[in-house]
């Protein structure tokens, strides 16, 4: 009985932590200090083991003990303890000091490291012990223990434990881009991976396949979009519990009502730039965890919506209709130059490969791929991203330029670029798009409609400026630092 009631508040603990449910967590947590008192009154009795008790019994008695000790030992949600290094806890927190009046002479990680020696097969304790050691910073005895109960068996919360430890050491104990980094991030991936084949409908094992595979994008350089959307699939795999929803009606499945899922993928869609689903995403988690740093995401997302869009209509006195069609005029007098005598288009050769020269109104949704667009940027349009996320991550778009462009027909557009660093482009010079990927953006958000053709540029060697590529404006890539 006093096992089930432990698993029963521990888990209802850890969901309510991980949900934001701030009150239902605390009422989760004194429960758990109560229980834990009664249970260290009945071990001071002697009214836990009973005489002759076997090595197996014993070990449950202790893995018991020290369960619940780790429980209210440390005053911070389920997720933080298992995500990263040690550290004090944000968004989730229940306040308040559980540990007095709980009186005991072992510690949590004793009491677990006897039960999992006198009963090795108990995941329970393998696993406690486990967070008990990450707590410490102790992250090779983590991972130990978890290997400890891989080695005897396939076992998801082990395999979505040790996924969250390796995307931990790749933060803080490899160096940005290293193949160490890479290491790291492979195998939280494989991890992740192994516990969706174990269950495909359980929603937390494709959280962590998301989180993994957005670590692997930026790990590998940021610069597969295909990786990015591959992320994006497996966040919403989560959110409905499995790529069928056959899980939706389970709520120890499904993570619709998990906040950080829909923070993460708000901001792989800011990444792609899907705006709206982007927009939509911030204001769920939002609504679930007030304590997000949603607000600075959304203005963010605004402010380059707000200057693309503007740039686009002509707002704002550097596209001014004579300074636009001097540019656009440019850019003909340039093509005039390059035509041969009666041939209909002009082409650009870049590292072997021919391209057609096109306007952007001929190019079609989609990658096109054999196109160049020349272009001149009338505006820069990269926003500040001032989006500071919680434990001091870094900023997403810290890897992402903005332009509004004018084509040789005249055509305003916006162009994103991604890996190169602010001051790459210059301002005076004809801009060659190479591949370009198009889509239309529109968006409608408090009233207003933002709407522009856009052009984005994943690779930097996919843009040339005056005619060559970029060299030396290539910025390194970070490991993503969403809200994990």
């Amino acid at each position: 009985e006093l096992e089930a009631r432990a698993e029963t508040l521990v888990c209802a603990y850890e969901s309510a932590s991980d949900k934001a449910q701030h009150a239902a967590a605390d009422d989760a947590r004194r429960a758990l200090t109560d229980l834990a008192r009664e249970v260290g009154t009945l071990n001071e009795r002697g009214a836990l083991e009973r005489p002759g008790a076997s090595a197996s019994e014993r070990a449950r008695v202790l893995y018991l003990r020290g369960r619940l000790l780790e429980a209210v030992g440390v005053v911070h949600d389920a997720k933080s303890s298992l995500e990263g290094d040690a550290g004090p806890h944000e968004p989730g927190q229940s306040h308040g000091d559980t540990k007095k009046d709980i009186s005991q002479k072992d510690t949590a990680e004793d009491l677990l490291k006897r039960a999992a020696k006198l009963d090795p097969a108990l995941d329970g304790a393998w696993l406690t012990l486990a967070q008990t050691l990450w707590k410490k910073n102790d992250l090779q005895g983590a991972r130990n223990c978890y290997d400890a109960v891989l080695a005897r068996r396939p076992h998801k919360k082990a395999l979505c434990a040790v996924s969250m430890l390796c995307r931990g050491l790749a933060k803080s104990r490899a160096e940005p881009g290293s193949d160490a980094q890479k290491h790291f991030v492979d195998e939280s991936l494989a991890f992740a991976k192994a516990a969706v084949r174990l269950d495909v409908d359980d929603g937390h094992a494709w959280y962590q396949v998301g989180t993994a595979t957005m670590s692997l994008f930026f790990a590998r350089g940021a610069t597969d979009k295909k990786t990015l959307l591959a992320a994006l699939k497996a966040y919403e795999n989560a959110a409905k519990g499995g790529p069928t929803g056959a899980g939706a009606t389970d709520p120890e499945k499904h993570m619709r009502d998990h906040p950080d899922v829909h923070f993460n993928r708000a901001v792989i869609c800011r990444y792609v730039e899907r705006y709206g689903d982007a927009l939509e995403g911030f204001r769920e988690a939002a609504r679930l965890d007030p304590a997000l740093p949603t607000r600075q995401e959304v203005n963010a997302v605004l402010a380059a919506l707000t200057k693309l869009d503007d740039g686009c209509r002509g707002a704002g006195a550097t596209c001014k209709p004579k300074r636009v069609a001097a540019m656009a005029r440019a850019l003909r007098e340039e093509d005039d130059a390059l035509l041969p005598e009666k041939a209909e288009s002009t082409f650009v050769t870049h590292e072997g490969t021919r391209y057609v020269t096109k306007r952007v109104s001929d190019l079609n949704d989609g990658v096109n791929v054999g196109s160049a667009v020349k272009a001149r940027a009338v505006v820069d349009a990269t926003a500040t991203d001032a989006a500071g996320h919680n434990g001091g991550a870094e900023q997403l778009g810290a890897l992402n330029l903005h332009y509004v462009a004018v084509d040789a027909a005249g055509a305003r557009f916006a162009i994103s670029v991604y890996g190169l660093e602010d001051g790459a482009v210059r301002m005076s010079s004809t801009l060659t798009l190479l591949n370009p990927d198009v889509r239309d953006v529109d968006v409608q958000w408090n009233g207003r409609r933002y709407a522009f053709r856009l052009l984005r540029v994943d690779l930097p060697k996919q843009i040339l400026v005056g005619g060559k590529m970029p060299v030396g404006r290539i910025a390194r890539p970070r490991m993503a630092s969403t809200n994990l």
